[in-house]
């Protein structure tokens, strides 16, 4: 089945046509075709759907979120090339322990939060698990030398 829908966006028409593929089996594949043009894109508003509090919050945790992710990796790269210069045991150990403990869960946050497959019951146990292995292996590194 294929339709087509006008639907107005500033004072533009812009037709899509939906098209439905092999109904037989039960599946739907629904395809938009027809190209926007750039200066149509710039001319839609930015929707955005917020959820877990007002715009300007979310997005200050959001930016809060990758500044902290950022400023973990310069750490634990800062470990790894202090284990470079000095092949220091301790100090790799240090570096793992602190990619366990800070950038591994922030990118498993990042990346299973956007995965619907993932549930969040699984979500937190990785991150409290990969959190509780870098406390583990910096103590470990701390107590051991």
């Amino acid at each position: 089945m294929i339709g087509s829908i006008n639907t107005p966006t500033s004072g533009l028409e812009v037709t899509r046509r939906v098209a439905t593929v092999d109904d037989s089996v039960g599946s739907e594949v629904a395809t938009w075709i027809g190209a926007l043009e750039p200066s149509l894109l710039a001319s839609l508003p930015l929707q955005v759907d917020v959820e877990g509090g007002s715009t300007p919050v979310v997005l200050a945790a959001v930016v809060t979120f990758f500044v902290a992710t950022v400023l973990a990796v310069l750490v634990t790269y800062r470990f790894i090339e202090g284990y470079r210069r000095t092949r220091a045991r301790p100090i790799l150990l240090l570096a793992v322990g602190m990619f366990l403990l800070a950038p591994a869960p922030m990118f498993v946050r990042l990346l299973a939060g956007n995965l619907e497959a993932v549930p969040l019951a699984a979500q937190l146990l990785f991150t409290t698990l990969s959190e509780l292995c870098g406390l583990l292996v910096i103590l470990y590194a701390v107590y051991t030398t």
